[in-house]
């Protein structure tokens, strides 16, 4: 047989208290849940890169021009703070619930009253007592511990780090004509001078920041039907070295971004206090009870006309139990002074 203690709702545990969209008596087991390692989730983290590049275009002072400097925004997380939560998912039959620790809560009716006990004297009073028992009943509601998936919401903070790669447009680089002027052919007696000729016109390329105009041309010197000198070597050529970007530079860190919140779901064990109510088919103890008063008096504490109490049918309300059955078992009665101090044996 279980001791009943009717109580008006079920008491709560020590630990923290958490919000349950269908029932206020819920209260975390399982420690709260730490955010996701993975950081921020890929759809917060388009939206943090984002800002952070409006802040690296807000940087670049010659605007998005094809021809300015380049400035690119990365997203630094940062501090991860408990922003709500956790919150449980669902309602409570959603739950998984621990039958081997469900307890009846909030109020007991029962479903048949009888005795554990006959009647039995307490103390001084006329009135006679016993044991109050029910057979089955129904509780208002119930306590116990179950596993439910909670939502926790985290606040991610993030900073933006702005790196700048300066711009190269495209170039033309020219390249002169890099030889010497050799004699063209056989000129007979005019050979040396026109030899002369040819080492005067090669030495005229030796400073390449001042070249004539004419330096590199395929002949110089003579006519055009009979020249003198021949070029050897590389023509004069241009070179076109592509637009380019040199390799980024951070030049900002720390730039604020913001922080986004960011939901998680974790399954966690919690305690119900103030759950559905259930049907029991145990006998439970209620307590001690008035069964058996007797009104009717003529001389202080002395028993009248006796009558049944609190659901009490059996027969024994009457002055021959009041001063022999009810006695037994209650030890310290002092039929002299009426001050007994009496602990019936149940």
């Amino acid at each position: 047989m279980k001791l009943l203690h009717i109580t008006a709702a079920a008491a709560l545990l020590t630990n923290t208290i958490i919000a349950s969209p269908a029932f206020a008596a819920v209260t975390l087991i399982s420690p709260v849940p730490s955010a996701d390692p993975a950081g921020l989730t890929a759809e917060n983290l388009t939206t943090a890169q984002t800002q952070c590049d409006a802040a690296a275009a807000a940087a670049d002072l010659d605007g998005p021009a094809a021809d300015s400097d380049a400035y690119t925004a990365e997203v630094v997380e940062g501090a991860v703070t408990l922003a709500a939560g956790p919150t449980e998912v669902g309602t409570e039959s959603d739950r998984t619930i621990d039958e081997t620790t469900r307890v009846g809560a909030g109020t007991f009716t029962p479903a048949h009253i009888d005795f554990a006990t006959d009647p039995y004297r307490v103390g001084g009073s006329v009135n006679m007592f016993a044991m109050e028992e029910s057979v089955g009943g129904h509780y208002s509601n119930s306590a116990y511990d179950f596993t439910a998936d909670f939502q926790t919401t985290y606040a991610h903070a993030y900073t933006c780090t702005i790196s700048r790669a300066v711009f190269h447009p495209e170039q033309v680089i020219h390249h002169p004509a890099v030889g010497i002027y050799v004699i063209a052919g056989d000129f007979g007696d005019s050979e040396d001078a026109i030899r002369g000729n040819c080492a005067a016109f090669t030495a005229q390329g030796s400073d390449p920041n001042n070249l004539p105009d004419w330096w590199g041309d395929p002949f110089h010197g003579g006519s055009d039907d009979n020249p003198h000198c021949m070029f050897q070597g590389t023509a004069a050529y241009d070179e076109t070295i592509d637009a380019y970007f040199e390799n980024p530079v951070v030049v900002a860190t720390g730039v604020p971004g913001a922080t986004l919140n960011q939901d998680q779901i974790d399954t966690l064990s919690a305690h119900e206090s103030l759950g559905a109510g259930f049907d029991t088919d145990e006998t439970l103890l209620i307590g001690q009870v008035v069964v058996c008063i007797s009104p009717s008096t003529t001389t202080k504490k002395l028993p009248g006309a006796w009558r049944q109490q609190n659901g009490y049918t059996g027969d024994k309300c009457t002055t021959d139990w009041y001063n022999g059955g009810a006695t037994v078992g209650v030890p310290n009665l002092n039929d002299g002074s009426h001050n007994w101090v009496t602990v019936p044996v149940v």
